[in-house]
């Protein structure tokens, strides 16, 4: 090998590097930054007073607007936490539509409190996005 290309890899080799060592550094700049989402939330209902019961789920997913920082929404982004609330706290309305089907929904105002102790600390809720949450008896 030529005195010459000996020089050239090791060059290509030190871009290389160099490139990955930016690359890297752009990616936790970026992620230290705040920037504004709406996160999915999974509710699921249940009763501490009754052991042994499954507790019932939204068919709809809970949308809330957050101010956090990037890492934070990295981690949230791909999966919808899952936000369990005892439903002695909240009061859902029952609701029967015209097959006679009953549901109950629940007006997401009443939910913030829970929904700040779920998203923790050092993230600002900026609003909730989703007004009512949908579970259907039958399930």
């Amino acid at each position: 090998m030529s005195l010459q290309s000996k020089l050239f890899n090791r060059k290509v080799f030190e871009f290389l590097i160099c490139l990955v060592l930016a690359a890297s550094i752009w990616v936790i700049n970026k992620l230290t930054k705040e920037y504004s989402y709406d996160l999915p939330y999974k509710v699921c209902v249940h009763s501490s007073s009754t052991n042994g019961v499954e507790p019932m789920c939204a068919t709809n997913k809970l949308y809330v607007r957050v101010t956090a920082k990037g890492f934070y929404i990295m981690q949230h982004r791909h999966q919808p936490a899952l936000l369990d609330i005892d439903i002695k706290k909240m009061r859902p309305q029952r609701v029967t539509d015209e097959n006679n089907e009953t549901e109950y929904t629940l007006p997401t105002g009443n939910l913030q409190s829970a929904i700040k102790e779920a998203i923790g600390e050092g993230v600002r809720v900026e609003s909730i996005i989703t007004e009512s949450l949908t579970f259907d008896s039958s399930n």
